[in-house]
């Protein structure tokens, strides 16, 4: 897991390129969460993500890692700028860093949480843990072999 420094750069540059895609999406003020921790607007696209993600977490948390992993796959295919190549070996590694911002920013907006307790929260030994198993079993669901309808 990178740093703290690194993770702070990296969502605050997430953040700006989110800006720059110029969505104008927001949930209406009545049903606002309390979302002035995160400093700006979360773009429309990101909040459908984020509810998916709740109602997923009210069965598992292993439930909700796969909603953010199978939506934010999506999102990546539709803002290719999201990932932040400067700071990554690899596209895998970019994908990685995003939902790892994402996820903090799901917490904040979810539980009202802030940015270190968010943080704190990713970086738990089981978090990790279940976090590589919803990856692994995301990439396996990938691999499957379309079956031919006869």
């Amino acid at each position: 897991m990178a740093s703290l420094n690194k993770q702070q750069k990296r969502a605050k540059r997430a953040k700006i390129k989110a800006r720059q895609i110029n969505i104008h999406g927001r949930k209406p003020a009545a049903l606002d969460d309390d979302l002035s921790e995160l400093g700006e607007p979360i773009p429309e696209y990101t909040l459908a993500m984020f509810s998916k993600m709740r109602d997923a977490e009210a069965t598992s948390r292993n439930d909700m890692l796969q909603t953010l992993l199978s939506n934010l796959a999506g999102i990546i295919s539709d803002h290719p700028e999201l990932l932040d190549m400067e700071n990554a070996d690899n596209e895998a590694m970019a994908a990685t860093h995003l939902a790892a911002d994402m996820l903090i920013d799901y917490r904040m907006w979810a539980d009202g949480m802030d940015r270190d307790a968010a943080q704190a929260w990713l970086t738990d030994p089981q978090f990790i843990t279940d976090f590589g198993d919803a990856l692994d079993s995301y990439r396996q669901a990938l691999d499957l072999p379309v079956e031919k309808a006869e």
